[in-house]
This record gives C-alpha cells, sequence and structure tokens, in this order.
C-alpha cells in the first residue's frame, strides 16, 4: 500500500494511505481530486470538474489519523447516480464476427468502466464517490415491450490484448464457441456487468473472462453469456464486491 502525504505527479488505480495535511491529483485534465485533513482522524473529500466543485464528502476515520483509500476501475453502472436500470452492457461489434460450423474464436474488446472512490477499513470498502471520465450512452436490447435498457459501446475486435484509454476504458477477453450446424455472424452482446470484480495495473483496467455460447434454444438460436473471474495476468483485483459470483445472461432476441 503506497503512502502519500504530499502533491502528486501521477495517479494510477490501487490502494493507498494518505498522511499528510492535503493532497490533490487529476484523474484526466478536467476531473481534480482534493483530501485535506481538517483535524486528527477527519479528511474532507472534493471532486472538481473546472472550476467547479461537484463533489463533496467528510470522512472520519477516529480508530486511524491516516486515511486508507482506493482507486478502483468499476463497472459502469453506477452514474449518472441514481443509476439503477443498466446492469447490462451492450457491445457492437465496429465489425461482425463470422464463425465456421462448430467452431472457437478468442478476441479482445474494450469496454467503459467508471472510476471508484472507496475507503477501506478492516479490509472492506465503503465508496465516497464515482464518476465517469467519457459520456456513456444506453441502449434498448429487443423491443419496448420485453427489452432490457443496457450501457452502450462499439468496438473493435482485437486479436492480440489493446492498451485500454486510462480511466475510461477496460480491455475484456471474450471466448466465443458456435454450437450450431451453420456459419453464423455475430454482430453484437450483452454482458451482464453488476457486481462484477475488474483487475488493474496503472492507469489500466481488464475484465477477465466473457464466455459466450451460440446454440439452439426452445425456439430459436440463443447466445449464453457469462462472465467469469479468475484472471492469471498477475494484475491486481478490485475489492468491491466481497464474494465472487459469476454473471450470466442469455441473449433470445438476437445476436
Amino acid at each position: 500500500m503506497v503512502v502519500w502525504s504530499v502533491l502528486q505527479e501521477s495517479l494510477a488505480y490501487g490502494e493507498y494511505t494518505i498522511e499528510g495535511e492535503e493532497w490533490k491529483n487529476r484523474v484526466v485534465d478536467k476531473i481534480l481530486l482534493s483530501i485535506k485533513r481538517v483535524e486528527h482522524g477527519k479528511y474532507v473529500y472534493e471532486r472538481y470538474e473546472g472550476d467547479k466543485r461537484v463533489a463533496s464528502k467528510f470522512i472520519d476515520t477516529s480508530v486511524s489519523d491516516a486515511l486508507h483509500l482506493c482507486i478502483y476501475p468499476v463497472m459502469a453502472i453506477y452514474t449518472p447516480q441514481p443509476a439503477n436500470y443498466a446492469k447490462h452492457l451492450l457491445l457492437k461489434f465496429k465489425d461482425p464476427l463470422v464463425m465456421d460450423t462448430k467452431s472457437s474464436l478468442e478476441c479482445y474488446i474494450k469496454i467503459p468502466v467508471e472510476v471508484g472512490i472507496f475507503e477501506m477499513y478492516d479490509g472492506r470498502t465503503t465508496m465516497i464517490d464515482v464518476f465517469a471520465t467519457k459520456l456513456i450512452k444506453y441502449a434498448l436490447y429487443g423491443m419496448p415491450e420485453n427489452g432490457v435498457i443496457c450501457r452502450y459501446r462499439e468496438s473493435t475486435v482485437y486479436f492480440n490484448m489493446p492498451r485500454a484509454e486510462p480511466f475510461a476504458e477496460a480491455v475484456a477477453h471474450v471466448r466465443l464457441h458456435n454450437y450450431l450446424d451453420r456459419i453464423v455472424t455475430v454482430s453484437m452482446l450483452v454482458i451482464p456487468i453488476e457486481g462484477i470484480d475488474l483487475y488493474y495495473s496503472g492507469t489500466e483496467a481488464m475484465l477477465d473472462t466473457v464466455s459466450t455460447i451460440i446454440r439452439q434454444g426452445v425456439r430459436n438460436e440463443v447466445v449464453d453469456v457469462k462472465v467469469e473471474e479468475g484472471s492469471e495476468s498477475g494484475w491486481s483485483k478490485t475489492r468491491v464486491n466481497p464474494t465472487v459470483v459469476t454473471r450470466s445472461y442469455t441473449m433470445e432476441l438476437g445476436f
């Protein structure tokens, strides 16, 4: 855990101990984070966009004079607050994937993330603030009467792991399996993103792994999408969700 007690020149994801009277840092050019100690064990956290203060919290850490802070990449489900209506990501491939009969394919995509600021105490995290550095869009998967509201993103398909934009994107590893007896074209995926912890290294983030199976359903062809955790990359894992849960979704309205 890194100790911060003076103004810093660069910011990265990670877990930190703040012991100084004041700390300021920019996430991106337009977003400034500020933490001031007002007395023993009491801090004021503020976030500015330009010259405007857009978030402020009082933090009481009476059990310790130091503030244990986590800056994590989080799934894009929190903003604008309250954002409790989109728990999936509709990922559209800029170039659709054509898969042969009973074939498999591995690739990488880029997905949007938000930045979460957490206080850590006794191994547990409490969210202080969350924000997005880029505009995140919405889309509807399916028809208005039975569709699912999703966060929306278009992505290039990569066959080597790309670099993610700092504090804005994560790279996701995707495994696709075509169980059908015909060639298929996949133009999008609907990925469940609630309750998922990400991995991070420096200013980059990663989701591992999105596993998909294209199969024959009861009435039509469907895609089973499952998010699995258990990266062997050596990257650090966020500690936002206390339990590891496999998230899954079945796309029954086209792909």
